[in-house]
C-alpha cells in the first residue's frame, strides 16, 4: 500500500502548484474586474456562497491533481456567469431581488425594541444599544430605527429629540474668494 508523501513528492508537483497558483489567480483576478463592482460587495447570503464557491473551486484548480487549468477556470467562469446573472435579475425584478438578497429587518422603531424581529434575527437589545452608540447617540429615545440589513450590519437612523447646540459651532465655511 503506497502512501502520499508528506513532505515532498517531486518538483514537477511543486511547480505545477506555483504554475496553477499564479495563473489561476490572474484569471480569477482578471474575471472579478470584468464582472464589476457588484461581485465584491459587502456580503448578503447570495455572495457569501458565492464567495466561498469561488474559494473552494480555487482551491481546488491549484491543489488537485484531477482538475486542469482549463477545468478550473472554466468552473470559476460559470460561477461568475451565475453571479452576474442573478445580480442582474435581482436588480430588474423586486420578487427576485427579495429572494435573492432577503429584506431588511426592523429592529427598533421610535425608540422602542421589536422583541419579535429581535428573537427571529438573534440579535440582543445590546448589540443594538452597541449600534447606538457607535453612531455617537447616547439615547436610544433619539433613535427613529435600527435596522438589521441584509448583509447584518445594523444601520441606525436618529434624529436629536432634545433642544441643543449644533456640534458644527466652531466650523467655519470656507471662503470662496481665499485660494491659498
Amino acid at each position: 500500500m503506497g502512501h502520499t508523501p508528506f513532505f515532498f513528492e517531486s518538483w514537477y508537483n511543486v511547480e505545477r502548484t506555483v504554475t496553477l497558483s499564479v495563473v489561476g489567480f490572474a484569471a480569477l483576478f482578471t474575471m472579478l474586474r470584468i464582472s464589476g463592482k457588484r461581485t465584491l460587495s459587502k456580503l448578503n447570503v447570495f455572495d457569501f456562497v458565492f464567495v466561498v464557491a469561488v474559494g473552494s473551486v480555487f482551491a481546488s484548480m491549484i491543489i488537485s491533481k484531477d482538475v486542469t487549468l482549463i477545468e478550473g477556470v472554466a468552473a470559476l467562469a460559470t460561477l461568475i456567469g451565475i453571479q452576474i446573472l442573478l445580480a442582474e435579475l435581482a436588480a430588474r425584478f423586486p420578487r427576485a431581488e427579495r429572494i435573492i438578497n432577503g429584506e431588511p429587518t426592523l429592529l427598533l422603531s421610535h425608540g422602542k425594541f421589536i422583541s419579535a424581529a429581535l428573537r427571529r434575527e438573534r440579535v440582543t437589545e445590546e448589540e443594538v444599544r452597541g449600534a447606538i452608540r457607535a453612531e455617537g447617540v447616547t439615547r436610544v429615545e433619539d433613535v427613529d430605527a435600527v435596522t438589521m440589513e441584509n448583509d447584518g450590519t445594523l444601520t441606525v437612523a436618529w434624529m436629536s429629540k432634545k433642544p441643543g447646540e449644533t456640534s458644527l459651532v466652531d466650523a467655519k465655511d470656507p471662503d470662496p474668494d481665499d485660494s491659498g
